[in-house]
């Protein structure tokens, strides 16, 4: 998760982490790395990890961890991850001290994304409900959406933070305008960039592509982490017309994703819901307006001139604007690129993100102290 990687790096001489997670990430084989020792501690970029195998994923092992390690401050990048689940029943159940515990549901409690599975995450709210497993929780929300959506499913029950997830620094520090994809009037080339799955709504923008006039090419990368997803898209994509492109470019380490945003016009995302997006902010900073669903923090965007935040209720507004894109001139984009960049580059020099951030911890932190004394 960038935002852990960003938190650690911006703050790691202020706070002592460590990190508990999988040997393995989204990648299509899921295999464990290569790199890592696993099942034991590894200094990884001024953090501890312990990288657990499949075996080891047990609440008794969390538990012997979190003893181990005696935090003062347990923090966890989701509300129905197993990890967050075993850490909120064993402080429940007394099993571990009853810590302060910040939980960011990282946009997992919006009615989008409650949508999928819904029958199982629904058996799980009410049970949490019941039994009170998150009374005293500090939740992180990233904007004022995410606190209204954590709301519904809190109520009054522990205190909600807007804290924007901690971006890096900076983006594409060697941006060079002169160096983007050229833009020709009536062509476009389109990136799709994240973690390829339902949530991300890739297919209903498949079903509803229509009237495009000019030359269209949409690249996907990320990992498949929903095999039969991509599946059905693909026998949509083998009936469209040949001025249509669109392809799988398979998944792109992040150390390079600024140069390969870098060589696309737009970026597009017609998500059901996200709680932030780096990867917004990483196509902005790569001079790429954006092209999203209206159920993002990121709304906005034409009076900022950076990009549209359109409505999946209206897919003809979606052609509308793709052809729009098609359309521009050279100068017209190059206009729409500089403003996307430029916004980017503000945002990220914001100090206020880093104090939000700064803030849910300190009062995490400031619980514990209370309860020690």
């Amino acid at each position: 998760m960038r935002t852990i990687v960003n938190t650690v790096e911006r703050l790691h001489e202020s706070f002592d982490f460590r990190i508990i997670t999988r040997d393995h990430d989204g990648r299509e084989d899921f295999q464990p790395y290569e790199d890592v020792e696993i099942n034991n501690w590894n200094s990884i970029e001024n953090a501890q990890v312990y990288y657990l195998s499949k075996d080891n994923i047990k609440i008794s092992k969390l538990r012997e961890l979190i003893l181990e390690v005696d935090p003062d401050l347990l923090y966890a990048n989701s509300f129905f991850a197993t990890f967050s689940i075993f850490v909120a029943k064993l402080r429940k159940l007394k099993r571990i001290p009853k810590t302060p515990f910040i939980i960011a549901p990282c946009g997992e409690l919006s009615d989008g994304a409650l949508r999928l599975k819904s029958a199982k995450k629904q058996i799980f709210i009410n049970y949490s409900k019941f039994f009170g497993i998150y009374r005293d929780i500090i939740w992180k929300a990233s904007s004022e959406l995410e606190k209204a959506e954590i709301k519904k499913i809190s109520g009054k029950s522990g205190k909600v933070f807007i804290s924007p997830d901690l971006p890096p620094k900076m983006l594409n520090e060697n941006y060079d305008p002169n160096h983007k994809v050229e833009k020709i009037k009536g062509e476009a080339s389109l990136i799709f960039l994240s973690r390829f799955m339902r949530k991300k709504n890739f297919r209903w923008l498949l079903e509803n592509l229509e009237g495009i006039e000019g030359n269209l090419r949409i690249d996907i990368y990320g990992p498949l982490e929903d095999v039969e997803y991509w599946k059905e898209c693909l026998k949509i994509i083998e009936n469209f017309p040949n001025n249509i492109k669109i392809e799988y470019k398979g998944s792109v380490p992040y150390e390079q994703t600024g140069e390969v945003l870098f060589q696309y016009h737009f970026f597009i995302l017609p998500t059901i819901g996200e709680n932030f997006g780096h990867v917004f902010l990483e196509a902005l900073a790569a001079g790429c307006p954006l092209i999203i669903s209206d159920r993002t923090p990121w709304l906005n965007l034409p009076e900022k001139g950076i990009g549209w935040d359109l409505s999946l209720e209206k897919p003809s507004d979606w052609n509308e604007i793709i052809n729009q894109c098609i359309a521009m001139d050279k100068s017209e984009y190059e206009k729409t690129s500089s403003k996307a960049r430029g916004f980017a580059v503000d945002w990220l020099a914001d100090e206020k993100v880093e104090k939000d951030t700064v803030k849910v911890l300190h009062y995490g932190l400031s619980k514990a102290l209370t309860k020690a004394i």
